[in-house]
């Protein structure tokens, strides 16, 4: 297979990988993608450190070898669908056994993902797993993840910086709460991440990608020096209500031990956490007071 170097060349891994899969579906039409790979091309969040393999079912009574690009699983009658033209497992199975070969953090993401759109909770993602996976090896990482899978994580970068956060020690008390602007009644923010301690104050981090100062889909009509100004005056109205705010990039979440020395400088630590994490239904404590607009 091959492409200009041009086009490729501006193309993210995730595109790429795509791209890839599609090639090989095009020139193996009998072939059924499942696992990551299915879980790509169904357009869940997979995180790029899991690309490089296409995943492909296998007759259970003619097995054949995986090789270095790609991965053999064996299966007796599949069950089967279609996304652009190509064979590939539904989208739960495949989330589901995306979760099970994946490591705990970037099986978060697809998890994340699925029940974003399917609208469903992390309950039934749990029954899921248990039905299509209970004697699939991995299916104890899958539970997890089912068990910590949270829909209102906005993006991949999302679930998997929460995921770096909970092997840590430190899980966020809170996901994408909305906070009242101090500055303008109508105004309102919502935060990444937050956490609350034993100390009564509360810690606020924010995962800081380049998209949103470079991306034109993101950036619409304004430039990138607007973008920047608007997320300074977000940040300085957020710190107003009193909440640090503890920024992180992809390359901290990525880089070993960073995020944690992070967030320890800004005071969130396992010790320091309140014993409540985002898993609880949001009516269950009451809201503090920094979320209620009659505060001000």
């Amino acid at each position: 297979m091959f492409a200009s170097a041009a086009s490729w060349d501006g193309l993210r891994q995730n595109e790429r990988e795509l791209h890839i899969i599609r090639g090989y579906a095009r020139a193996h039409p009998d072939a059924v993608i499942c696992s990551t790979s299915a879980a790509l091309l169904h357009g869940l969040p997979v995180s790029f450190s899991q690309l490089g393999t296409i995943h492909l079912y296998t007759s259970a009574d003619s097995p054949t070898a995986s090789a270095a690009r790609i991965a053999r699983h064996a299966a007796s009658t599949p069950d089967i669908t279609t996304v652009d033209g190509i064979k590939v497992a539904p989208m739960v199975q495949a989330a589901v056994e995306s979760m099970c070969s994946s490591p705990f953090i970037d099986g978060l993401a697809v998890a994340d993902g699925l029940l974003r759109r399917l609208g469903i909770d992390r309950g039934l993602l749990g029954e899921i797993v248990q039905k299509l996976a209970s004697r699939r090896k991995g299916v104890g990482t899958a539970r997890k993840v089912a068990a910590y899978a949270d829909a209102r994580a906005e993006s991949g970068g999302e679930s998997v910086a929460r995921g770096v956060m909970i092997c840590e020690g430190i899980v966020p008390t809170d996901l994408q709460r909305e906070l009242c602007d101090p500055v303008d009644e109508q105004g309102t923010y919502f935060a990444d991440f937050v956490f609350e301690l034993r100390n009564g104050k509360a810690v606020i981090g924010e995962l800081d990608g380049k998209g949103k100062y470079v991306d034109p889909t993101l950036l619409g009509e304004r430039t990138t020096v607007d973008a920047l100004l608007s997320e300074r005056k977000r940040e300085s109205h957020i710190t107003l209500l009193g909440m640090p705010v503890a920024r992180f990039t992809w390359s901290d979440v990525r880089t070993r031990g960073r995020l944690r020395q992070i967030l320890t400088a800004a005071g969130v630590t396992p010790g320091a956490l309140v014993p409540r994490d985002y898993r609880a239904r949001p009516d269950e404590p009451p809201r503090p007071w920094w979320t209620t607009p009659s505060a001000w």
